[in-house]
């Protein structure tokens, strides 16, 4: 983890430094405190002294202190957020969707879409389908996302997608626009059922969904997953 701290006009100097002891690759079994101070040759580590257990603890609260993140607003749709962490729900809608592929050629139109959860992990971005519509509880049960370029496990491809800015990764609206500015160009699940339940597979499916043969999104066509809302917590 990388810490910095930033003021007007930085005056640090380096003081200290823990060095870390131990008879085998990630084990430690003693830990120093050792003067640090500047020569000809540069910064310096003099001989050090034992850290207790408690004068550590000390050490580490009082620079949380110093780099905590400043508290947020949640969203009344985010579920969860932590500085590597967004989980977030949104209500059925309709929403406008691209296709490019063979199968269906390059079509776009605005369809009826499910409830769905979004998930950003680090560098990995997941979305799921809800069984209601309504904010989940830590106990619902997810289903698949019935969308192209997602794989099994509800991991998106993200292609050439434009992947929010830094100053934008704790925004769902900014990872929602998104997915769906992107076009969507193949299935990452295959064989019958596999994204949706639907007579003569997904291309058939969007196909009519295009077409707008569906007023609201047809919810029997999900396919169960095998998560619920708390197992995305341990992405």
């Amino acid at each position: 983890m990388n810490v910095s701290v930033h003021q007007t006009n930085p005056s640090y100097k380096a003081q200290a430094a823990l060095l870390l002891y131990g008879s085998n690759p990630g084990q430690i079994d003693l830990v120093t405190v050792n003067p640090v101070v500047l020569s000809e040759r540069g910064l310096v580590i003099k001989e050090g002294h034992p850290a207790t257990k408690q004068g550590i603890l000390e050490m580490l609260g009082d620079l949380s202190e110093r780099v905590r993140v400043a508290p947020r607003l949640f969203g009344e749709n985010i579920l969860a957020s932590s500085d590597d962490f967004l989980m977030w729900w949104e209500p059925a809608a309709r929403r406008h969707v691209a296709f490019n592929c063979t199968e269906l050629g390059k079509r776009a139109a605005e369809t009826p879409q499910p409830p769905l959860l979004f998930a950003v992990a680090r560098s990995t971005w997941y979305v799921f389908a809800l069984p209601e519509n309504a904010r989940p509880e830590s106990n619902t049960k997810l289903l698949k996302a019935p969308y192209f370029n997602v794989w099994g496990g509800g991991n998106i491809c993200a292609g050439t997608t434009k992947i929010p800015t830094k100053n934008k990764s704790h925004s769902p609206a900014a990872w929602t626009e998104a997915f769906f500015s992107s076009a969507f160009t193949h299935p990452n699940q295959y064989g019958q059922d596999a994204l949706v339940k639907y007579e003569h597979g997904c291309y058939a499916f969007w196909r009519d969904m295009l077409d707008q043969k569906f007023a609201t999104f047809p919810t029997e066509v999900l396919v169960p997953e095998e998560r619920t809302v708390a197992s995305l917590l341990k992405l």
